[in-house]
């Protein structure tokens, strides 16, 4: 077995350096390999900075590479960089039948705007083989921000048929429905949801909103409560619970929670006293700043 010294010399030598963000020249077949390899893992673990300057040392040495040009993309969208994202993106789409490919390029489209052409991306992916369920929840979900409500309805729906244990699916059919008001409906999707994945953060705080909406606070509270456990940094989650427990007369708790969002997040000081101060129930507060200082 090679030592540690060793084996980094004789992969610096093929062209790459190991451990670094900044790779050297890449000049060999075996230094392409072992770059990708990096970036995929990079990647994978959510080190996008990193998987991106690997795939760019890669396209340096050739520039038509089709797996480095996917995992740049890839990394140029977990970062957020949606219109840098396009380009890469846009040149294997037009050689695979990916769909995952299609789905990508398709929230770079949306998040610039371009929605008809993320539209057209998403149902071109949806007809690949295997489905990918994710291009479904993409249609469904710009549908919806599109307000093409029903036609958002049909496409979750045609995912359920292939995929009907897709808890992701219900969860923005009840959000669909929960924002046209429809709150049995919205209560059953969610409740299907939950049936499938009891843990699920993101169905337990669709039906607590929708609990909470309804006035029914008790069963909101549990449900907000059970979203935290799943998912504690879900700030829209915490003042919702500590809504609820003003509502319900439990003041101490819910000012427990607010402090929490206000010292985790203090740009959510703002909602954080909008929700002390509109509580119907619970403590009366004279004075605005009495509020404040109760957040403090």
């Amino acid at each position: 077995m090679l030592s540690r010294q060793a084996a980094g010399s004789d992969v610096a030598a093929s062209g790459v350096r190991l451990g670094g963000l900044m790779p050297e020249p890449i000049r060999t077949a075996r230094a392409v390999s072992e770059a990708l390899s990096q970036a995929k893992t990079a990647l994978d673990l959510g080190r996008a900075p990193e998987a991106e300057k690997l795939a760019r040392a890669v396209l340096d040495a050739d520039d038509r590479h089709t797996e480095a040009r996917k995992i740049l993309g890839g990394a140029l969208l977990l970062q957020g960089r949606f219109e840098d994202a396009i380009e890469p993106l846009e040149a294997v789409v037009q050689i695979s039948r990916d769909p995952s490919l299609d789905t990508q390029l398709a929230i770079a489209l949306r998040e610039t705007g371009r929605n008809e052409a993320a539209l057209s991306r998403l149902k071109r992916a949806i007809k690949r083989k295997p489905p990918y369920m994710v291009a479904f929840h993409e249609l469904g979900y710009l549908l919806h921000k599109m307000k093409r409500h029903d036609e958002a309805i049909a496409a979750i729906e045609q995912g359920l048929q292939i995929a009907p244990l897709s808890g992701s699916l219900f969860v923005l059919l009840g959000g669909i429905h929960h924002a046209r008001r429809q709150m049995p409906r919205a209560k059953a999707a969610y409740a299907r949801a939950l049936t499938i994945s009891p843990d699920l953060s993101s169905a337990h705080y669709g039906l607590g909103s929708v609990l909470m909406d309804e006035a029914a606070y008790a069963q909101a509270i549990s449900h907000f409560r059970a979203a935290l456990m799943g998912d504690p940094s879900d700030v829209q989650a915490r003042l919702r619970f500590a809504a609820c427990l003003l509502e319900a007369g439990d003041t101490d708790a819910a000012l427990g929670l607010l402090r929490t969002a206000v010292r985790g997040d203090p740009q959510v000081y703002g909602t954080s006293l909008k929700v002390a101060l509109s509580v119907s129930k619970g403590r009366f507060w004279l004075r605005p700043s009495t509020a404040a200082r109760a957040l403090t």
